[in-house]
């Protein structure tokens, strides 16, 4: 089974653009397993396009920090499903906590209509990411949109970073590519992670619950 983790802010485009990338490989049983606050998170989007979809209520806990703690329960579902791609989808809240592991693809969603400093105050998210994608971009300027890539760029050299759009599928065949490309794997009894999630939770973190929108 191939495994993809995707992570980003809330609202930043993540699903939409995941499911354009999964539409681009025709005879792929994929399945995404969205760690979200709300247990009624909505995964129609998913689903109406031939894709199987769980929601994996968080509560109280940042989804990305949830996210590592459910892996067990996203592999199971997947097994039993007969997935041949599993995407595991996150949208953290303080953006210190990266879901993303060693061994697996890590894509980080980043919103154009975000601030240029979001490169930095995402790092550990973006730093350790394999493909970057950033949303929205059709609503910036050629030039804001080049500072933006560049910013991204700067923070992680080595991650292929391209301008995307939920609605039109802009750069998701790039990721489509990089999925194909996965060799299958399965998730071992311990996993590195390719970065520290931190001991404790903030004020971000934590009370969520029902009351996140």
């Amino acid at each position: 089974m191939k495994v993809v983790f995707v992570a980003g802010a809330h609202g930043s485009g993540k699903t939409s653009l995941l499911v354009h990338a999964l539409r681009a490989l025709p005879g792929v049983r994929a399945g995404v397993f969205k760690v979200d606050p709300s247990p009624a998170a909505d995964a129609a989007q998913v689903e109406r396009h031939g894709f199987v979809a769980r929601v994996h209520a968080s509560g109280d806990v940042c989804p990305d920090h949830e996210a590592l703690i459910a892996l067990p329960d996203a592999w199971r579902w997947a097994r039993a499903s007969s997935l041949d791609l599993l995407a595991i989808e996150s949208a953290g809240l303080c953006h210190r906590c990266s879901p993303f592991l060693k061994r697996f693809l890590a894509v980080c969603v980043v919103s154009g209509l975000s601030n240029l400093a979001t490169p930095d105050k995402m790092r550990p998210l973006v730093e350790t990411a394999d493909f970057v994608a950033l949303t929205r971009a059709e609503l910036l300027s050629p030039a804001e949109r080049e500072i933006f890539v560049r910013r991204l760029r700067r923070v992680n050299p080595r991650a292929t970073v391209v301008p995307a759009n939920g609605l039109t599928g802009e750069g998701t065949l790039e990721l489509a590519g990089a999925i194909e490309r996965l060799p299958p794997a399965r998730f071992l009894d311990i996993e590195p992670l390719r970065a520290t999630v931190p001991a404790g939770f903030c004020h971000f973190c934590q009370g969520i619950g029902s009351g996140h929108e």
